[in-house]
């Protein structure tokens, strides 16, 4: 008895592979959904959680799969004016 054997029995289907044909994700792992309202509300509270952390993020947009709606990644956009690290000296 393998992975599949109790997949196949719980669902009822015969697995098709173990990665989503159209992000390449795999489907064993759970992976926030924007088509799921409560794990919208998730990805937005990163996002404002991530905007108030960091002053330098001027904003940031998740990225996710058109078909299946599976988060892939954060792009964030940073004001190299404002980012400047700790210690440096100005001249």
């Amino acid at each position: 008895m393998d992975r599949n054997y109790f997949k196949e029995k719980r669902t009822g289907k015969i697995s098709k592979g173990s990665h989503t044909k159209c992000c390449g994700e795999a489907k064993d792992r759970h992976i926030l959904n924007k088509k799921k309202p409560d794990e919208w509300e998730l990805i937005e509270q990163h996002c404002e959680d991530h905007l108030a952390r960091y002053s330098s993020v001027t904003d940031i947009t998740p990225i996710c799969c058109k078909v299946c709606g599976r988060l892939i990644r954060y792009i964030t956009t940073i004001d190299t004016d404002r980012h400047r690290f700790k210690g440096r000296d100005e001249d």
